[in-house]
């Protein structure tokens, strides 16, 4: 990172948006982030259009502002974003969450706090990782590698040659959250409510507000009904995703998240069902990749 008043680009203004939280900062195109100007703007995916609109505004004015305040004006807006989401038009089409502007544009959202002339471009927030990933690492453009995200659900992305893959809409090309596993999909086996169910399978219980990560905290504590829920998400996760990391050719998988930071827990049944061969890592800022991909957009 560079400090803001030595850089003499235009600033951008990146996004890592999420269910609760907009997490922005500022920046140079293809740099990444600036340093001394993270944010986080509370977000309600699932409420009225009104405050979803009223958090991007929010999170978009505070560093339009900033960088007004050291005589920058703001050249663009890039933002990592879940889908379903049109990447190319910038169009919300999401029903699970942010459902109340479905069927709307992130330049219609963000209204007159942005100029007519601000460009705006999208990534899937994997995708974005993976490109942020790359341009730290320029070994990852060697092959075929993929970034894996463990949380609320199960990401997936992969790049070819450093070329990050999309569908035509500009999501990962390929997926493995929603193939067929068992009785059901693969995220069912490997995410957040995965480890939830294992454990209580195993006879664990929780507090009301504790989640993963007290298991995880339980399973280093030497809990074994704890260990076990973290192992099991492992090998449904290895089990799941070898045919699709086989076909791909994949050589590198990157994993972040916040269930990522238990990995150990579950690291050895992961390693043990991927095809032999196929490195693996845990990223230890997937936030960071996040941004420095989203700088890449324009």
């Amino acid at each position: 990172m560079k400090d803001l008043r030595t850089m003499k680009n235009n600033r951008i203004i990146l996004l890592d948006v999420g269910g609760t939280f907009i997490k922005s900062s500022l920046g140079v195109a293809c740099k990444g982030a600036l340093e001394g100007t993270f944010m986080s703007t509370p977000m309600s995916s699932d409420g009225t259009a009104e405050e979803i609109t009223n958090s991007f505004r929010e999170a978009v004015s505070a560093q339009t502002r900033r960088a007004a305040e050291e005589g920058f004006t703001i050249d663009a807006v890039c933002a990592a974003i879940p889908g379903p989401f049109n990447y190319k038009e910038g169009i919300f089409l999401m029903k699970h969450k942010f459902a109340a502007v479905y069927g709307k544009s992130f330049r219609e959202i963000l209204g007159d706090v942005i100029t007519p002339d601000t460009r705006l471009a999208f990534a899937h927030d994997v995708n974005g990782a993976l490109l942020g990933a790359i341009m730290a690492d320029p070994s990852l453009k060697e092959g075929v590698v993929a970034m894996c995200t463990l949380g609320t659900g199960l990401g997936f992305a992969h790049a070819i040659q450093g070329q990050v893959q999309e569908s035509e809409m500009g999501s990962p090309a390929r997926n493995i959250w929603n193939q067929p596993y068992l009785d059901s999909i693969v995220e069912d086996y490997a995410s957040r409510r995965a480890i939830l169910r294992f454990y209580a399978e195993n006879g664990g219980v929780l507090a009301e507000g504790e989640d993963v990560k007290e298991i995880a905290m339980r399973a280093r504590a030497g809990e074994e009904n704890a260990a076990d829920a973290f192992r099991q998400a492992g090998r449904h996760l290895a089990a799941g995703a070898a045919e699709l990391v086989k076909e791909l050719g994949v050589r590198y998988i990157l994993f972040g998240g916040q269930i990522s930071r238990s990995f150990d827990l579950m690291e050895e049944e992961v390693r043990k069902g991927l095809p032999a061969g196929v490195q693996i890592s845990v990223s230890p800022d997937i936030q960071g990749m996040v941004l420095i991909g989203a700088s890449s957009l324009v």
